[in-house]
């Protein structure tokens, strides 16, 4: 009897202080809502400057375990020219929030460590009723934010699968949108530090009259590293599928595309590195058309991108093909690499927009780019077609482009060029041939001597192209320029720099 009454008396006693913590973790709660939600906002609205993002509470009412209120969420476009632009709706809707330290909420989630604050959200009828039916009469959000006592905030919302017309949600058109059930994740501290963001989509189908549209195994991750403004990201989906229904319906069909990376919105910088292993183009039957597909297999793309202080930009290009389909034939495999050095800003302008960090750069102009294609490679059962050049230019950028007139700017070119008829010649013949799997050797002699025909009706008089080359027969070019020289190196003969600029008009 005195062993129960101790045990009663210890849970008592336990009650009370659970009882005790819940309603302090209430006044905590209410004492710091304000400011908590006034943090989240400013670093939302320092994040980007497109829109102004307002957080509003309203209907608090606190109880011992639990504290409800309203909550609502607007943004307002900025710099709009729209006088009559009116902020918009993001969200408006009840929300439950648990108080710690062991939330019975969090608990049936399968969270046992200690939170502070454990908020449950259902969307409801009221707020779309739209949605609530397409979802089957339930919410088609649901999600909740855990809030840990040393201030580690996770978010985790999920969709339910619905299927939405035009009838339904005007705004999508004439078509039909399938979303499958979805999962979104983001966690970090309350400062913004040490931010992940995690989604998870299996499938999301959008059907129209002329165009289709169908992603399955979505899986997005992102990760900000030193500061808000670099991050690293993953990005991976495990087949999409566009269908154009036009004059000709033509189908791309992606095959597991990953591409992982880190990135600076601000400036531009990145480094990436992306994958497919099958991107196939499909085209309807026609009279005129001779190929029905075509299959690019285990394409990988790798690129970097660093803004210099100089207002020029320093970047590279490293892609490889394991094999082109052109209908039935393996047309080979391709390969490049190709980077550059202190090219002017302006040059990517669409992809370098950065008017407003002018902090960032100086206005100098660059003075000096250099462009290095270091391999080009095409090789096939014939053999190899290679292409390279290094080119050191003065003074280029956007406005010089436009002007055709730049050789003087050229500081050093250097170019090699090889490519063997036969390789060329077989290539020619498979394009020609698409819907068998290997090509004739008559059909290739006579596609490459067609190609020697047409060469040197164009080139016959070209002191910068030779025909033959070790042995072999094709178009070989190999040029040292030096605007320091007064010859240029043209096939390993000297000629007048005066000739040579004569012979590329």
């Amino acid at each position: 009897m005195k062993k129960t009454t101790l045990a009663i008396g210890i849970v008592a006693v336990l009650g009370v202080a659970y009882v005790g913590i819940a309603w302090q973790t209430g006044n905590i709660i209410e004492n710091n809502i304000d400011n908590q939600l006034a943090q989240i906002t400013a670093k939302i609205n320092e994040f980007q400057d497109d829109f102004t993002v307002s957080v509003m509470k309203s209907n608090y009412e606190k109880n011992i375990f639990s504290t409800k209120l309203h909550l609502t969420v607007t943004v307002s476009p900025q710099n709009t020219l729209d006088e009559n632009a009116k902020p918009k709706t993001l969200f408006d809707d009840d929300i439950t929030i648990h108080h710690g330290p062991f939330p019975i909420a969090a608990l049936a989630k399968g969270t046992l460590a200690p939170q502070k604050a454990w908020l449950e959200y259902e969307m409801t009828e009221q707020s779309n009723p739209t949605l609530w039916k397409l979802a089957g009469n339930q919410p088609f959000i649901t999600g909740h934010i855990g809030i840990s006592y040393g201030e580690y905030i996770t978010l985790k919302l999920a969709n339910k699968a619905i299927q939405v017309t035009q009838s339904e949600i005007p705004t999508i058109d004439n078509g039909l949108l399938n979303v499958s059930n979805g999962s979104y994740t983001f966690s970090g501290y309350a400062d913004a530090t040490d931010v992940k963001a995690k989604v998870q989509l299996d499938k999301l189908d959008y059907i129209s009259d002329d165009n289709n549209y169908s992603l399955k195994d979505v899986n997005v991750s992102l990760k900000p590293l030193n500061t808000l403004e670099d991050f690293e990201y993953q990005f991976n989906i495990g087949h999409a599928k566009y269908t154009l229904d036009g004059i000709t319906k033509s189908t791309v069909n992606i095959d597991n595309f990953q591409s992982k990376g880190n990135f600076n919105y601000k400036n531009q910088n990145g480094d990436t590195q992306s994958s497919v292993d099958k991107l196939a183009f499909t085209f309807a039957t026609a009279s005129f058309s001779k190929v029905q597909s075509v299959v690019i297999n285990n394409m990988i793309v790798n690129q970097k991108s660093t803004l210099n202080n100089a207002n020029t930009v320093d970047g590279s290009l490293f892609s490889s093909i394991d094999s082109i389909l052109w209908g039935q034939q393996n047309l080979g495999k391709v390969s490049l690499d190709f980077n550059f050095q202190g090219a002017d800003k302006d040059l990517f302008s669409d992809q370098f927009s950065l008017e407003d960090f002018d902090e960032i750069i100086d206005s100098s102009r660059p003075v000096h780019t250099k462009f290095s294609l270091n391999k080009f490679n095409w090789h096939n059962a014939a053999g190899d077609i290679n292409f390279n050049f290094v080119m050191d230019v003065k003074d280029i950028g956007k406005d010089a482009l436009e002007n055709n007139n730049n050789v003087d700017k050229i500081d050093r070119l250097k170019l090699q060029l090889s490519a063997p008829f036969d390789v060329l010649g077989r290539i020619s013949a498979q394009i020609e041939h698409p819907n068998t799997d290997n090509v004739t050797p008559e059909q290739i002699n006579k596609a490459s001597s067609n190609l020697v025909m047409m060469s040197k009706m164009f080139l016959y008089n070209s002191p910068i192209v030779n025909f033959s080359k070790d042995g072999k027969q094709g178009i070989f070019t190999d040029i040292e320029y030096s605007r320091a020289l007064d010859n240029v190196k043209v096939n390993d003969k000297t000629m007048t720099k005066k000739a040579f600029l004569n012979s590329l008009q």
